[in-house]
């Protein structure tokens, strides 16, 4: 067969030349939205394949990352044209059935994939979506990846697995495009306490990008995306390559006890078990040995055993709450959680010395 009719049953976006150049001159999405004079979400669809390269960002594309206009337009056509293809040969019945799995009207909402998406397109928006060239493939990636942690233990986990995946897509899309060193566990260890030391911090705008410093230093990405609907997931830690780590955090409850514990539940994982497997945590039923230890990592960190019977007296008021907490040097609605976790006190008492976060602020905080 002649090259010139040569037609690939894969397909290739855009984005993932982009992410390349990115990677190579160590560009984030902001750094690329500023070059290109656009916004942040501008830069992650064209990772995620939502935007089309048009002919003002072929010459945006040519003058600030590499190639040419021409080079991005061909692109683009030869992108649509394989997609397209590999689109066509799903079955229809296992293309439909397979797109009701994902909570639609809230991954539109949030333009992961385009919202003006018609029925008969959503096959082919949520093959660019995950990067995969079938369904089948998308099982392979997400379905087997969580075997081995999630699906061992909890029954309902499956029917789950839409929301939860489109959510882990969205997380990879954004690590990918987060500049990291090279993975090292040993500086992660160091900075354990460096990283505690920010949840005194009030205002996400302080503390999130200076977490997001320390962890990328030592080979983690921290991304943060809103959970849709059928996704009660709180974080989830997945190696995505040998030298890059993603930790994606959802803020489900948008308390700063809650996103510790939970943050630092993840650099458990990162740091007690293997590369190989992907934790989702934060689902019903999600439980184990692994899962165990994760949380007494994070326990450990937040309140050091050497102080756990100091804790476990205290009376549930104001006073000694805030000299405990400043003694140990965390925030007070992290002593509040760990109490209530621990049924010293209520779940609905010392609420008040929580702080509360709304997704308007971690998303500015987190660009």
């Amino acid at each position: 067969m002649a090259e010139a009719s040569f037609q690939p049953d894969w397909f290739s976006k855009p984005g993932d030349t982009l992410l390349t150049l990115m990677e190579q001159r160590e560009l984030s999405s902001e750094d690329v939205a500023r070059k290109l004079g656009c916004e942040r979400a501008v830069v992650q669809g064209l990772l995620s394949g939502v935007v089309a390269v048009d002919d003002g960002l072929a010459t945006a594309l040519s003058r600030h990352v590499g190639g040419t206009p021409t080079f991005w337009r061909a692109r683009q056509s030869k992108y649509l044209a394989a997609l397209a293809r590999a689109a066509e040969a799903v079955p229809k019945e296992r293309g439909s059935s397979w797109v009701k799995q994902f909570p639609h009207r809230d991954i539109a909402k949030y333009g992961w994939v385009d919202r003006n998406a018609k029925r008969d397109e959503l096959v082919r928006a949520y093959l660019a979506y995950f990067g995969v060239n079938t369904p089948d493939e998308w099982s392979e990636r997400y379905e087997r990846s969580m075997k081995e942690t999630a699906f061992r233990t909890s029954p309902t986990f499956a029917s789950k697995l839409g929301a939860i995946s489109a959510w882990l897509r969205r997380g990879e899309i954004e690590a990918a495009a987060t500049p990291c060193s090279a993975w090292q566990p040993k500086r992660l260890k160091e900075n354990l306490n460096a990283i505690r030391v920010l949840s005194k911090a009030k205002s996400p705008t302080y503390f999130l990008p200076r977490v997001r410093k320390i962890c990328a230093e030592a080979g983690v990405a921290v991304v943060f995306v809103r959970a849709p609907a059928g996704c009660s997931a709180s974080g989830a830690t997945k190696f995505i390559s040998p030298d890059k780590a993603m930790i994606v955090l959802s803020f489900r409850y948008l308390s700063d006890d809650h996103f510790w514990f939970s943050f630092f539940h993840e650099l458990g994982h990162l740091l007690l078990h293997k590369s190989s497997m992907t934790f989702v945590d934060g689902e019903p039923g999600v439980s184990g040995d692994l899962e165990a230890e994760a949380n007494d990592f994070a326990a450990n960190v937040l309140i050091p055993p050497s102080r756990r019977d100091e804790l476990m007296d205290l009376p549930p008021q104001r006073e000694p709450i805030i000299r405990f907490a400043y003694s140990v040097g965390v925030s007070t609605g992290i002593v509040v959680g760990q109490l209530q976790h621990r049924s010293v006190i209520r779940r609905n008492q010392m609420n008040r010395l929580k702080r509360r976060f709304n997704w308007q602020e971690i998303s500015e905080a987190a660009t």
